[in-house]
């Protein structure tokens, strides 16, 4: 059975001592701080920028191949037909039927502050539509195909496929989302350096407590464990710290943004991380720390 009174209080003074530990040379960890917040301030603007960018291309339409614009007195069974007929497509993942309303409310985010060209305009003047998502990849050729062959059903008034541009802006959204990828796999490296290197400096400073430790019969786990709570720690306050700076850098560019977008009728695009990936750069912070401190206690803590 397991002595959980001991385990609670070797627990403690493994994160007692890491902060004491910590405490012994603030310079050295601000310092490490402060450059893991730099590596992880480059990596969240790249994520940031390629998560905004989906949302523009969404706003665009760009993930909407074919929409498909009904009368308005096109029967209702009618459309659920055509609908039914879409769905049944094996390139087709998704149909989604947009209300006159659903339109106006588009348009009015698209707009943002500029909302206000819509008052006195009522929905009623906006067709209803299909919007028709297809899988990646799907050709060209096909879109265009299926765009015609729809086109000749009765319910249907006209019929939008997206054009040749599309492919280029897909191209760019799966270039910065490269981009993203290839930046966490710098910023990873970057920052285990940072903090092996910190730690290895903290194994040096301490190894007359560590020649000790092992002498009373100290665990590998038990001695190694505050130099990994004060890498966790790095790498967490470093991811906090860059996710601050970037949303005081993004909270104060976003008006200027939302004006530029407004032209384009995507003004209610932009957005900041929300709490779970706010929670998840921090946590990919703590874990790239963990890395490292585990990377230089293991090398330097004698077993």
């Amino acid at each position: 059975m397991r002595d959980w009174p001991n385990t609670f209080r070797a627990a403690g003074y493994v994160v007692s001592r890491a902060f004491r530990g910590m405490a012994q040379a603030p310079m050295v960890q601000l310092l490490a701080v402060a450059t893991t917040a730099v590596c992880m301030l480059l990596l969240g603007t790249v994520m940031l920028a390629w998560t905004n960018a989906q949302g523009v291309a969404g706003a665009w339409g760009i993930d909407v191949p074919v929409t498909v614009y009904i009368h308005d007195d096109a029967p209702t069974d009618e459309i659920e037909e055509l609908a039914g007929l879409l769905e049944a497509i094996p390139e087709v993942t998704s149909v989604e039927r947009v209300s006159p309303q659903d339109a106006m409310t588009r348009l009015a985010e698209g707009l943002g502050g500029e909302a206000s060209m819509l008052e006195g305009i009522e929905p009623g003047v906006l067709p209803s539509s299909l919007e028709v998502h297809l899988e990646d990849g799907t050709s060209s050729g096909f879109i265009s195909a299926l765009g015609e062959k729809v086109s000749g059903f009765g319910v249907v008034e006209d019929v939008a496929v997206a054009g040749s541009w599309t492919d280029q802006a897909q191209e760019m959204l799966r270039t910065v989302g490269n981009m993203a990828l290839g930046a966490a796999s710098l910023v990873g490296f970057a920052c285990m350096a940072i903090v092996w290197s910190t730690i290895r400096l903290a194994v040096y400073a301490r190894r007359s407590e560590i020649q000790i430790l092992r002498l009373v019969g100290g665990s590998t786990q038990f001695v190694r464990g505050p130099f990994i709570v004060e890498g966790i720690v790095q790498g967490a306050l470093g991811a906090a710290l860059a996710l601050t700076l970037l949303y005081a850098g993004f909270d104060t560019v976003r008006p200027f943004l939302e004006d530029g977008l407004s032209l384009l009728f995507a003004a209610g695009t932009l957005r900041f991380f929300t709490p779970t990936e706010l929670a998840i750069g921090v946590a990919f912070g703590a874990l790239v720390g963990l890395l490292g401190s585990r990377a230089a206690a293991g090398r330097y803590v004698v077993t």
